[in-house]
């Protein structure tokens, strides 16, 4: 449905007439040549004009007078069209022709959204060449929406996102997941498929969702009022943050109680060695692996002049997010993949004499922490005159069991709305077929959280394209460390939270791809086999196949039957059967938060676990950041990874 917002404003007429208009009426962004409608539901057609202003809006010969409201916005709607085309869109005001939308097909059209998986391009799938090659397909039409940020919701599609005919050209760099997609759907019911890539890679869910949405959940208002303040006032919001930041480290029992932005000589401090760069290549066993964070510190000296100024304190490169103090006032934090850092700074911070710099970088994944370069690490002042900050580093390693900080509302892929903003909130009032949700990668620490969040996120996309909007969620594959020990879940907390959104909710499906990760490498490449995961989904989810094959086997109860514990499963195709072994590898019993690896048999379309008579209350399966699981039915769909109470 239309949101309440844009009803309000196309509602309210202004009392000026046509005569008053100083720009033409206009389409929104959303609507180019070359764009696919969603087929056999009212076309609803929006967009801008002056308030008050008076004019005629066409879909093929059928048209229809249109006034916009006191906003200058107006929408209309049309009956809906049957599946083909091509179609015209046009505007006239005063008898001339003022817009024209050609080469518009009725068809059904779908948003994929998500981090990098889904925005991994055609060009780098297994046998890119050929697949690109072959991707021609004048009934697929591709929209990519560019990367944008925005702290308020914006009304334009952002750069020159426009709608586009498959092509070799426009397929290369577009999502592999929703192109393969998209080509299936197209291939089954002879339809053109309209197809919408909103993706931004490393993205949290938290950016995805509407500010109004989020910020009403206590967990949440916080930090969305938080960046409301940044809009008006950065630096008392950054004084906030800087606060709560340092709080969080006293609050962690792994920092010991160190305060190093209030001690820095405290503790023990060993020089870089060489210039700053990847921590991983500075000789030092602890840090060869290491991901977290890593203290830096630097003291420099300034004259009376120097101190008397204010300055800019460039820190260089930083992969991927710091926080800074200068002489133990912070002053600065960014997340950004090896961005430069420059931080503003008044007088009244800088200190005749000695001086300490202070940052903290926190990586997340590959190289990480300060990697300069020389000519980027300086002091600049007022005068125009610079100090270098290049040479006379130490560092301190941060235990790998001291927690995340939590990310600034405002950083860019990681804080609150601001993607939702710029990349979806053009998209507003547009109807359609279903969505793909593939993202959790960069939640995957904070896994128990993000069922409450995918629910938001769901509720977001069916107030904006229609109530009951199928959704299909990727379940996020293997990748990491393989799991040596029982109860450790690691990725198997964020996969539980998608399961049980899914288990809830009948308008969303699961896309099991347990099987299709690689423990090496977070972007595995046949993106074509977990397309076809989706649509096993979407053929049930969205087109009512009674016997599509959906998300493989479910486990639907866990029974005790005397010294043994029953596990029941449902859609299941052509029976059970393990690979590379006669049992079910995987199984854990848990009792009070205690886990214990079981071995477990196929009995038809069950799984019986042998417990004697020891205390079992929830069973748990494929659990682990990067497990072994063998358990398929003999339609080789994998049984996804879950946690069952025992009843």
């Amino acid at each position: 449905m239309f949101t309440s917002r844009m009803m309000m404003a196309c509602g309210a007429l202004a009392l000026l007439g046509p005569g008053a208009m100083a720009e033409a009426p206009k389409l929104a962004s959303v609507f180019t040549d070359h764009m696919v409608i969603q087929r056999d539901t009212p076309v609803r057609l929006f967009g801008t004009a002056d308030p008050g202003a008076e004019f005629m809006v066409s879909l093929d010969a059928a048209a229809t007078p249109v006034r916009a409201g006191r906003d200058g916005r107006w929408w209309t709607e049309f009956p809906g069209l049957s599946a083909g085309g091509p179609h015209e869109i046009s505007l006239s005001a005063e008898g001339e022709t003022v817009q024209a939308v050609e080469d518009v097909l009725a068809g059904d059209v779908f948003l994929c959204s998500g981090q990098s998986n889904m925005e991994y391009p055609l060009s780098r799938v297994t046998y890119a060449e050929r697949e690109v090659a072959a991707a021609d397909h004048p009934n697929i039409r591709l929209l990519q929406v560019e990367k944008a940020l925005s702290l308020d919701p914006d009304t334009d599609l952002p750069g020159e996102s426009a709608w586009a005919v498959t092509t070799p050209e426009t397929a290369a760099e577009f999502s592999a997941v929703c192109y393969y997609t998209g080509r299936a759907i197209s291939e089954a019911y002879d339809i053109p498929v309209g197809l919408i890539n909103s993706s931004w890679g490393g993205s949290r869910i938290e950016p995805w969702i509407d500010g109004e949405i989020i910020g009403a959940v206590p967990d949440y208002a916080d930090d969305v009022a938080l960046l409301e303040t940044y809009k008006t006032d950065r630096g008392a919001a950054a004084k906030a943050y800087s606060e709560s930041w340092q709080q969080g480290w006293r609050d962690d029992p792994a920092t010991g109680g160190t305060t190093p932005w209030e001690n820095p000589e405290a503790g023990d401090w060993t020089p870089v060695p060489g210039t700053l760069r990847d921590w991983r290549t500075w000789g030092d066993a602890e840090l060869t692996d290491h991901l977290g964070m890593v203290w830096h510190k630097l003291s420099f000296t300034l004259t009376a002049q120097q101190a008397a100024q204010a300055a800019t304190i460039h820190i260089g490169a930083i992969d991927d997010t710091d926080m800074t103090w200068l002489n133990g006032t912070a002053i600065g934090t960014t997340f950004d993949w090896g961005g430069l850092r420059a931080y503003e700074v008044p007088a009244s911070l800088l200190q005749t004499g000695e001086n300490t710099l202070l940052v903290n970088a926190h990586n997340d994944y590959g190289e990480g922490g300060m990697n300069g370069p020389d000519a980027e690490l300086r002091v600049a002042f007022e005068d125009g005159t610079n100090l270098s900050l290049a040479e006379g580093w130490m560092y301190r390693k941060v235990p790998a069991e001291v927690g995340a900080p939590k990310p600034a509302p405002w950083f860019t892929i990681k804080g609150y709305t601001m993607l939702h903003n710029a990349m979806v909130t053009p998209l507003d009032g547009l109807r359609l077929k279903g969505a793909i949700w593939y993202q959790g990668e960069s939640n995957a620490g904070e896994g128990a959280a993000y069922e409450g969040l995918l629910d938001l996120l769901i509720q977001d996309w069916r107030a904006k394209f229609g109530d009951g909007l199928p959704v299909t969620v990727v379940q996020l594959p293997r990748y990491g460390a393989l799991p040596t020990e029982a109860g450790e879940p690691g990725w198997g907390v964020i996969r539980e939270s998608m399961r049980r959104v899914a288990a809830k909710d009948d308008g969303v499906g699961l896309a099991v791809t347990i099987d299709m990760g690689d423990p090496v490498d977070i972007h595995p490449p046949n993106k074509l086999a977990v397309a076809e995961r989706v649509v096993c989904v979407m053929k049930a989810l969205v087109y009512g196949e009674e016997d599509a094959a959906a998300s493989g086997p479910v486990a639907a109860s866990a029974t005790r039957e005397d010294d043994a514990i029953r596990i029941a499963f449902e859609g299941v195709e052509d029976g059970l059967e393990t690979v590379s072994s006669d049992t079910v590898l995987g199984m854990e019993l848990c009792e009070a938060g205690t886990c214990r690896f079981a071995s477990a048999a196929l009995d038809g379309e069950a799984v019986i676990i042998e417990t004697g008579d020891a205390p079992v209350s929830e069973i748990r399966y494929c659990q682990g950041n990067s497990p072994l699981c063998n358990l398929f039915d003999g339609n080789g769909l994998p049984a996804g990874p879950f946690w069952i109470d025992v009843e």
